[in-house]
Parts: structure tokens; C-alpha cells; sequence
């Protein structure tokens, strides 16, 4: 079985998407090791499911601020990663770990680039910024492959890299029982809940005006707060991270599913993880729009403004909060969206990529 290093760009007991989901899948086909951040005050959100080998890269406060604290950092990352050449994959989830990849390895290099790492990237210096970026760019010149969540992820990456053959594989859903559609029930009051990381592209702003011109609504949260202001209302319940596998009974309590996010230039990147999971529930969806999530418009009540969302959640109060789409809809929608058909077509990619020869033994990485 040929061996996989697997990088993370986030703690294994973060909230299960992408990262885990892929990892655990790509553990059936390869002597798998899965490599992610530990920070050093973070409390572990979930018990989920673990690898059987993962290596915690410690991280030190400021070490990407600091040189000094830099080369430590890197100096014990390196100790713990172990000699990269045994592998014949690593894949690269975070772009900063591109830095680790010896320059005389022959194996494939993977990046799997699922958000806008320039526009998440916390220190707004512009030297550190632009260090970094250069980091993601020689690290999408030298991989064999490339995957991208979305479609502004992939014309943003042909601009760094022109004539680059980066494949789209977009998120999916997957461990959710599915419900019919709900036909809406009119009732005094409505609880709207919002299902994944909270933070401070969550427009809280919204929520609060939403509450103030309507009585007949309450927000329930559900997930990790980070960054983002508590809204102090007796309305808005924070019921924190709740199991992967529990969700489907908190989601039946609530009359419908929202994704209030304002758009900049991280969301503007993203295909949600949410949007395929909230269809699966079966219930009434409201979304902030963009162009990446046009393509859900049979399925989710869209928003460009507060003037529409409060609009709309009037209208839907009067109709008892209907999905928007019918169990036709949604069973042929969930056919083609689940985690394995994304997994079919990334295991397509790496035999693909081994056929031409992608651990060819004279290939030499050159910086």
C-alpha cells in the first residue's frame, strides 16, 4: 500500500468537513498519515473520529510574527514530520506547509485548495502578507495536482499560475439522514438556526435587526464562536459544537436554516459545506447571495440586503416557512453531491497523475 501524508490546515477535532471527511476517505486507499496545526489553548470541539496516525504540529505563538520563534517553530515541525521522501503522497492542505516539502522529493505533491488563503491569512502586515502568498504561489507551481472547492478558487489559481490544470472538486455531504421536504407549518412563533463556525464574517448586525422588526422569530446557533460578537438578545440561543452524527435532532426542532454571511472576499471563495447538508435536512434555507451559491437558487430563498432578508423573513413567517424545493428535487440534487462522488473523482486525479509517470524518479524539484 503506497504511503499518503495528509496535511491539515485545521486541528483534527475541529467541526468534520472537508479536511476529515477526505482523510478518513483517502485512509482506505493509502498507508495514511494525517499531519495538523495543535494550538496551544484550544480545547478539542468534538471527539471526532481519529486517524490512526496523526502527528500534532505545535504551534507557537507569533512564530509566523518572529523570526527567532519562526525557525523554532519550524525546526520542531520539521522534527516531527519525519523524513518527507518516505512518502509517495503528501498532500497539502494549508499552503504554509509547502515550506516542509524537501527539495530533492519525488513523490506527489497534492494541494487542495478550498478557501482564499490570502484574504483568511490573519496578519494584514503587508510584508508578512505578501511573504506568505508567495509560499501558496511556489507551492501551486511545484504540486503534480491541484483541487479547488469552488470556481473563484480556480480562476484565482490559474492567475498565480497560468496553463496550471487545477481540477474543481467541490464540497458534498455525507453520515446525514435524510428528510423529506418540509411543506412549512403555520405557527405564533419560528426558530431559524444557523449550523457550522461562527465568526466574523456571520452578519450579527442582521440577525439583531431581524429581531427588532419581528416578535415572531428566535435564532438558535450551533458550532464554534470565533471572532464573532455574542448578540445579547433572549432570542439567540449559542448551543456550541454539537456532535456531527447529533445534528439531525437538533435540525428537526428548527423551522428553518440559515447562511447570513457577509460577503467579502473570503466568503466570495467558498462553496459551503452547509447548503449541501441544510437540503439534506429538508428544510426551508435562507442564504446570503453570491455568485459561487447561484446555482442552489432552486433550493435556497436568497438575500442581497437587509431590506430583502427582513422582507423575506416576513413572507416566510406568513407561509410557515416552506422548502423551497420538492423530494424529486432534492433526491436527484443529493445523488450527484455526496463526499464519495467527490472521493471517486479525486482518486481518478491520482491514478491519472501515476499513469503519466508522476513519481517519475529523475523529477527533481528545482526552487
Amino acid at each position: 500500500m503506497k504511503k499518503m501524508l495528509y496535511i491539515m490546515g485545521v486541528e483534527w477535532g475541529w467541526i468534520f468537513q472537508r479536511p476529515q471527511v477526505l482523510a478518513l476517505a483517502l485512509a482506505e486507499e493509502y498507508d495514511l498519515t494525517v499531519a495538523c496545526p495543535k494550538q496551544p489553548v484550544h480545547a478539542r470541539h468534538q471527539n471526532n473520529v481519529r486517524p490512526e496516525k496523526l502527528i500534532s504540529l505545535f504551534q507557537i505563538p507569533f512564530q509566523e510574527k518572529s523570526r527567532l520563534l519562526g525557525m523554532a517553530a519550524q525546526k520542531w515541525h520539521r522534527h516531527k514530520l519525519g523524513d518527507l521522501r518516505e512518502y509517495d503522497v503528501i498532500w497539502v492542505g494549508y499552503p504554509l506547509y509547502g515550506r516542509y516539502l524537501p527539495d530533492d522529493y519525488r513523490g506527489t505533491v497534492v494541494y487542495d485548495c478550498m478557501d482564499n488563503f490570502e484574504a483568511l491569512y490573519p496578519d494584514r502586515n503587508e510584508k508578512n502578507l505578501r511573504r506568505v502568498c508567495e509560499e501558496e504561489r511556489r507551492l501551486l507551481e511545484r504540486a503534480d495536482i491541484v483541487f479547488v472547492s469552488s470556481l473563484k478558487l480556480r480562476d484565482k489559481m490559474l492567475s498565480l499560475c497560468p496553463g496550471k490544470a487545477v481540477t474543481l472538486v467541490r464540497n458534498g455531504y455525507s453520515g446525514i439522514q435524510i428528510s423529506a421536504p418540509c411543506p412549512g407549518e403555520k405557527k405564533e412563533r419560528y426558530t431559524l438556526g444557523y449550523i457550522g463556525t461562527i465568526s466574523d464574517w456571520f452578519d450579527d448586525r442582521l440577525l439583531e435587526e431581524s429581531l427588532s422588526a419581528s416578535p415572531r422569530i428566535r435564532y438558535e446557533m450551533i458550532g464554534p464562536a470565533a471572532g464573532h460578537r455574542i448578540i445579547q438578545d433572549a432570542r439567540v440561543a449559542y448551543r456550541g459544537v454539537v456532535e456531527h452524527g447529533e445534528l439531525g435532532d437538533c435540525v428537526r426542532e428548527l423551522d428553518c436554516l440559515i447562511m447570513p454571511f457577509r460577503v467579502n472576499d473570503i466568503i466570495l471563495y467558498v462553496d459551503p459545506v452547509k447548503l449541501y447538508e441544510y437540503i439534506a435536512w429538508g428544510k426551508c434555507i435562507i442564504a446570503s447571495w453570491y455568485p459561487e451559491i447561484d446555482r442552489f437558487g432552486d433550493f435556497v430563498y436568497f438575500y442581497r440586503d437587509a431590506r430583502e432578508y427582513l422582507e423575506l423573513v416576513e413572507r416566510l413567517c406568513g407561509e410557515g416557512f416552506p422548502a423551497k424545493y420538492t423530494g424529486q428535487m432534492q433526491r436527484r440534487f443529493l445523488e450527484e453531491n455526496t463526499w464519495d462522488a467527490r472521493i471517486r473523482s479525486i482518486e481518478g486525479a491520482l491514478r491519472a497523475n501515476e499513469e503519466r509517470g508522476g513519481r517519475a524518479e529523475e523529477r527533481i524539484w528545482q526552487k
